[in-house]
């Protein structure tokens, strides 16, 4: 005579000893232990766990409040130039405080040969210096330009591009390279 082969509970893999029982789980009729049986077998549909794990989960998920995104700040609408003539002004302004380069250079935050050169039209200075000079001499060397805006053209949603379209951004893409 051949040895009859083990029976396994379906769900805790445990060999079955005696009978077994047969429970219905979640429209599945499943061969299981008298351990599984008194666990999941008078338990209501739906809410038994496929992986019984005898312990409660150590901690529950609660998601953290997303930080608001900042406000979106449009671009300025202008630009900030140095005059043409600043040289000019700067000059004209070291002339009207009657004090010295080195004087100077201490009260406004530039070397003294910066401020000479500036005077004498052979550099440009940065926003940031013109607006040291101008804060010191109480002059203006900085001005606004203003740029235009365009619209972006708005594309209707039935629009279907023909082929003179499609052959136009091709070559405009090779241009750019």
């Amino acid at each position: 005579m051949a040895k009859a082969k083990p029976r396994i509970c379906e769900i805790c893999g445990a060999e079955i000893r005696g009978q077994g029982h047969t429970v219905k789980i979640e429209g599945a009729e499943l061969l299981v232990c008298s351990r599984c049986y008194q666990k999941y077998g008078k338990k209501k549909p739906g809410t038994w766990s496929p992986m019984p794990t005898g312990r409660q989960p150590r901690r529950t998920y609660e998601p953290k409040p997303r930080p608001k995104p900042a406000p979106r700040t449009q671009k300025p609408l202008y630009t900030e130039d140095i005059v043409e003539d600043y040289s000019e002004r700067v000059r004209e302004a070291i002339q009207k405080s009657g004090l010295s380069y080195e004087e100077l250079s201490h009260k406004v935050g530039l070397s003294t040969n910066l401020l000479k050169r500036i005077a004498h039209g052979e550099y440009m200075p940065t926003i940031e210096e013109a607006k040291k000079l101008e804060r010191y001499f109480k002059i203006t060397l900085i001005e606004r330009v203003e740029k235009s805006v365009q619209e972006k053209v708005a594309i209707p949603k039935d629009y279907e591009p023909t082929l003179g379209d499609v052959a136009n951004i091709k070559i405009r893409k090779k241009k750019k390279k």
